[in-house]
């Protein structure tokens, strides 16, 4: 009974050993297989054998299956042979690539006797010119010819004085893109963390000019260029050049080193705090620097033993080093210890991997550059403490109050007043003598930023008015009306962008502000300045009175969209932008929101006002002399419209026709008044097409509604169509003699700007 327990144990052992795949097989299922799964591997130790000899029946029995899906030799004196039969059984036409990811392999040749006998197929390998690869990518990849019979063998011959590592595998074209992408991904997200670092130490360099940030820097650029050469990255700059990439590695490794040596120093001082150890790091920084020299230029001479025994070295001295300084309490020396026990950790696991000792494909393509950043992290963190002291002895860190602010900002506002009266007495002598279009121009770009600096002492004083918690100046009463008047001029007074504000106004018809009319209006001009666009975009601006109850309890909404991408919700510093103005509107006793809503923002601000209702006789109309125009068929609409604008005194025609409408329109320079445009959508002509003909013989006063049954057609696609408002037909009765006051008032406001109706695109933004 023993004994057959004894044989069953074997017997499974076999099939375990020997029950793996023989055929490597590609179907519509199955886009990749791993060669270690099917091939067969052989070592010739003496490089004697030829391939004809390697396809004997006497050798063949001498393949050995690999059974592991990453192949790892070591150190292999000869040539390692790998054979595969594969089957190539898929029903689509896509194209199948064999793929060796080995960076750092000398030699690969590839064999397909079925096909073409012993002649070699492809010679690749990092001691062969990049050019010799027929898709050019950082792995080894050759194309399955299309003409394969069912099944063919495939033999490779891989050779080199470095630790062969191999990872081979037959995947389809886009399986293959897939997977590169992937690669590429990651190494751009490694690279971009670095690069990170790279800038902060330049940017830390710059700041406290200490060497130590310089250093370092180097030595992230050298980590990033031997990560490159670890996945063969860099080959490709240099096609017809052989052994580059060996080249560039060691050069790059040995840098780092140097460059790691002599940050070592300057990171924990040790010239003033273990000089002797000082001596030992110059000289063991020189070793390195004189060694990347030589592993450049020879590196098929050296041992790449003594490459691996020279890193090892320095990272033990190193290692002491840090050891030495946390024992003798050198300032920093706790995270210098932390970062070397890493680094030196991370580095022999990465050396046990490459030499087979630790398998894994994963920690020798990625082990090394993440020890390092993880290293550079630790490091950073350091020198970030360093810094703080550094950058406080380069400034004169003296703490001011904010009433030391205020009383500097008082005493600069006194002294900006008298230099802007200065000059705005020399403009105006200059306007008065000046004769050239040109001269008067420019004088009067000057006067708006001389005009601009005053509105700046304006806001500087009344931010001192509102720290010292002093009430407003107050004001006679004065219109609603007349306030948001006078502020929209103030702002065309200082707009130096040609800048465009949709001012509406809503129930502000004979309202009369009692108090802080004056604070009122300084609001509303700052509001309109702080979120107008440098851009051709138009800024909305909706002023609405509210009437609460009948004490007077009444409030101002402002609402302004869209606003700027500039304009934060952030007050936690004091200027004269969004933290200016919620003090401002706290100090009025009102609120501020700011909101989004369908990737649009806006800020509204509701301020309780002392008012009360003055009923005076509207002049809007009369003052301005705006004619009324009807553009449409007759029908119970316009009728009602014609009939609810009988009591106006302003003139009104009617028209049926575009023609007459732009005949009527014509010379816009000769017309003595404004015109507001009433288009009626009751058929006989296309809304757009019609306003695309109007437009340009409207004056800049003169205004455009749409009246329309479309209940889907919104202000903002009518306003994107070129009309000013838009009003459904079944609003006329309670809609249409607002809707005519507020154009009539904003006609009014445009006849007064030097403003063109149609805005030009700048050139510059």
């Amino acid at each position: 009974m023993f004994y057959r327990l004894i044989l069953l144990f074997l017997l499974s052992i076999s099939n375990v050993v020997w029950g793996v795949n023989t055929i490597a097989i590609i179907d519509d299922t199955n886009s990749s297989f791993n060669i270690g799964k099917s091939g067969f591997y052989f070592i010739d130790e003496k490089q004697d054998l030829s391939f004809n000899t390697i396809m004997s029946d006497e050798y063949a029995k001498r393949f050995r299956p690999i059974n592991r899906e990453y192949l790892q030799f070591g150190r292999v004196k000869g040539n390692v042979w790998i054979r595969t039969d594969i089957a190539i059984r898929s029903t689509m036409n896509i194209p199948v690539l064999l793929e060796i990811d080995s960076p750092r392999l000398q030699y690969l040749d590839i064999y397909l006797p079925n096909i073409y006998g012993s002649q070699v197929q492809a010679e690749l390998g990092g001691a062969r010119p990049y050019s010799n690869r027929q898709i050019q990518t950082p792995n080894y990849v050759f194309s399955i010819p299309a003409n394969t019979p069912p099944i063919f063998t495939v033999y490779m011959k891989l050779s080199s004085h470095l630790p062969i590592n191999a990872n081979i595998e037959l995947k389809t074209l886009s399986k293959m893109s897939i997977d590169a992408q992937k690669k590429f991904m990651l190494t751009g997200v490694l690279i971009g963390i670095l690069l990170t670092i790279f800038v902060t130490n330049i940017f830390f360099y710059f700041k406290t000019s200490h060497a130590m940030y310089l250093v370092y820097a180097v030595l992230l650029a050298g980590i990033a260029m031997l990560h490159i050469t670890l996945h063969d990255q860099a080959s490709q700059f240099f096609p017809n050049t052989t052994g580059m990439q060996e080249r560039i590695h060691n050069a790059s490794a040995l840098l780092c080193l140097c460059a790691i040596t002599f940050f070592s120093r300057l990171y924990l001082d040790t010239k003033n705090h273990l000089p002797r150890m000082d001596k030992i790091l110059i000289s063991a920084g020189i070793i390195s620097a004189l060694s990347a020299i030589a592993f450049t230029l020879l590196p098929e001479i050296l041992d790449v033993n003594l490459l691996s025994i020279i890193a090892f070295s320095i990272l033990a001295l190193l290692t002491v080093h840090s050891v030495i300084a946390f024992i003798k309490n050198v300032p920093f020396s706790s995270y210098f210890l932390v970062a070397r026990l890493m680094l030196l950790t991370g580095y022999i696991s990465w050396l046990m991997a490459a030499y087979g000792i630790f398998p894994s494909q994963l920690w020798i393509e990625w082990g090394l550059t993440l020890t390092v950043i993880t290293e550079a992290l630790i490091h950073f963190i350091g020198m970030f403490t360093q810094t703080i002291p550094l950058l406080q002895k380069r400034s004169h860190n003296t703490s001011y109050t904010k009433a030391d602010i205020f009383d500097l900002l008082s005493d600069l506002s006194s002294r900006l007043r008298r230099q802007i009266n200065i000059i705005g007495g020399g403009l105006a002598h200059l306007e008065q003598a000046a004769t050239s279009p040109d001269t008067r121009s420019l004088l009067t770009s000057s006067q708006t930023a001389n005009n601009n600096l005053k509105s700046l002492v304006e806001r500087i004083d009344c931010l001192n008015d509102i720290k010292n918690n002093e009430p407003f100046e107050q004001s006679p009463p004065i219109t609603l009306n007349q306030l948001i008047e006078n502020a929209h001029n103030n702002f065309q007074r200082l707009d130096q962008d040609n800048t465009i504000i949709e001012l509406n106004t809503f129930k502000t018809d004979h309202i009369e502000v009692l108090q802080h009319a004056k604070a009122l209006q300084h609001l509303i001009e700052v509001l309109t300045q702080e979120f107008k666009h440098f851009t051709d975009q138009e800024l909305t601006f909706n002023i609405t009175y509210h009437e609460l109850n009948r004490e007077s309890a009444s409030t101002l909404e402002l609402n302004c969209y869209p606003l700027p991408a500039r304009v934060h919700e952030n007050i936690t510093n004091v200027d004269f932008g969004m933290s200016y103005i919620s003090l401002l509107t706290q100090h009025l006793k009102g609120n501020i929101q700011l909101s989004e809503h369908d990737q649009i923002r806006s800020v509204t601000i509701n301020i309780p006002i002392d008012t009360q209702i003055r009923h005076i006789t509207n002049k809007v109309a009369q003052q301005s002399h705006f004619d009324l125009i009807f553009f449409g068929q007759e029908d119970s609409d316009l009728q009602k419209a014609l009939t609810i604008l009988q009591s106006h005194s302003n003139k009104i025609e009617h028209f049926s026709t575009l023609e007459s409408v732009l005949e009527h329109l014509e010379n816009p320079e000769k017309r003595e008044s404004g015109s507001i445009i009433l288009v009626f959508d009751n058929g006989g002509h296309i809304p757009h097409i019609t306003q695309q003909r109007i437009l340009p013989l409207m004056r800049a006063e003169d205004q455009c509604l749409l009246i329309s049954n479309n209940v889907k057609m919104s202000l903002d696609y009518a306003k994107k169509l070129g009309f000013d408002e838009i009003l459904p037909c079944s609003d006329l009765g309670s809609q249409l003699a607002q809707r005519l006051s507020r154009l009539i008032q904003k006609g009014d406001r445009l006849k007064n700007t030097p403003l063109s109706r149609i805005k030009p695109l700048r050139k510059t933004p």
